[in-house]
């Protein structure tokens, strides 16, 4: 795998030493991982805490209060760690970056007390937590929760449905988010995993290796202390948690083009039509130039979206939904014309090209659909043209 990208001015002697060694990692306690569909959980969560044992996840979060070199850089360290597990096997991927979405209300939200009880646990890979925001009619439209939450006494009762969620059935913490009978107001919980009235309906038979699926809560009963934030914060915590998480979907997209091109190009070398190297034809020579170009400017866009966050420290919604929007679509074209240059082998099931195909396929989808990407992009285009017009 090419690293030259680390020269970039992005990032620092530690961020090229982390890459170096998380790929060596990868390469060392990953790759029997690579062919496995993880259709059951097993493999990601065995992934999960190999990286908890490996001390990979202690890079995903800053120190809680710190704001010297190691908290401004989590958000690099985050796209990094998942552009090269996403290189070396997508459920590696999917056993690092899952979790830590949701992990993400707790850092953002929690309180201390939340703070001390779950996130030593999920550092060193005994507590796989969950993102629990889709519902059957609310997916790209977030607001129209309807999973409700009442008060009663000192606790909270919830109830409703969620859909989409990775590690459904699995999770050792769901954060879920719902809305407040009396008042509407859209609310997130951190509920154990074993809470009494949790009933898995279903796993999703999806392309990639997610582990996801529909369920419900009914009747369930959580600490009152357990709500993260303010009534009401519930919808902004889902919010910032996605905007943050996106950079590092473009990452892993990122991992797959990668790895699609260095597929490509060997097996442009190895592979002969007309009696030599198709490498050697102009045609394949075009598709791996335009490969190599969407890779470089995707790469570009990631570790902007990051470093505006980690270092200059400015708001990151647009930055995010371009590297998120960019990332995903060039890295499925680049995997489609993988798949090109290899030919019938290329469709041929389980191998590696076939495999990123239908990985990357659904990325397109995942965390934001490409079309909600351009609807963020263009409202906060709007947003600056309209207060010039004001000013």
């Amino acid at each position: 795998m090419n690293l030259s990208h680390l020269d970039w001015p992005f990032f620092a002697p530690a961020h090229q030493a982390l890459a170096a060694n998380f790929h060596e990692w990868t390469a060392k306690h990953l790759t029997d991982f690579e062919a496995n569909e993880g259709g059951d959980g097993k493999a990601a969560r065995r992934i999960f805490e190999l990286l908890g044992k490996g001390g990979w996840l202690d890079l995903t979060i800053p120190p809680r209060g710190e704001s010297g070199d190691t908290a401004r850089f989590a958000l690099l360290n985050v796209c990094l760690l998942r552009e090269l597990a996403a290189y070396s096997s997508a459920i590696a991927d999917v056993a690092l970056s899952e979790p830590w979405l949701g992990l993400l209300p707790i850092l953002l939200a929690g309180s201390d007390r939340l703070y001390e009880r779950f996130v030593p646990l999920y550092l060193s890979g005994d507590l796989l937590p969950a993102f629990a925001l889709s519902e059957p009619g609310a997916g790209s439209d977030a607001a129209s929760i309807a999973t409700t939450a009442r008060l009663d006494g000192n606790r909270y009762i919830l109830k409703g449905r969620k859909t989409w969620t990775s590690n459904a059935g699995l999770a050792d913490l769901y954060i879920v988010f719902a809305r407040m009978e009396e008042s509407g107001a859209i609310c997130a919980f951190a509920v154990d995993g074993d809470t009494p009235g949790i009933e898995l309906e279903e796993r999703l038979d999806v392309m990639p290796p997610h582990t996801v699926g529909t369920w419900s809560l009914n009747d369930c009963s959580v600490p009152a202390d357990r709500r993260l934030g303010e009534e009401g914060e519930g919808f902004r915590i889902a919010m910032v948690a996605l905007e943050l998480f996106r950079p590092t979907v473009g990452a892993a997209a990122l991992g797959f083009a990668r790895r699609a091109m260095d597929e490509a190009s060997r097996r442009s070398i190895q592979r002969t039509a007309f009696k030599k190297p198709i490498a050697e034809h102009q045609m394949i020579q075009a598709k791996l130039a335009d490969m190599a170009v969407a890779l470089e400017a995707s790469a570009l866009l990631v570790y902007k979206a990051a470093w505006q966050y980690d270092v200059a420290r400015r708001p990151i919604a647009r930055d995010a939904a371009i590297a998120k929007l960019f990332s995903t679509e060039s890295a499925f074209q680049i995997v489609d014309q993988a798949v090109q240059i290899f030919g019938g082998l290329g469709v041929t099931k389980g191998t590696p090209v076939e495999r990123l195909f239908r990985h990357a396929r659904a990325f397109r989808i995942f965390d934001g659909t490409t079309e909600i990407q351009k609807l963020i992009i263009a409202r906060d285009l709007l947003r600056h043209y309209q207060a010039d017009a004001v000013s």
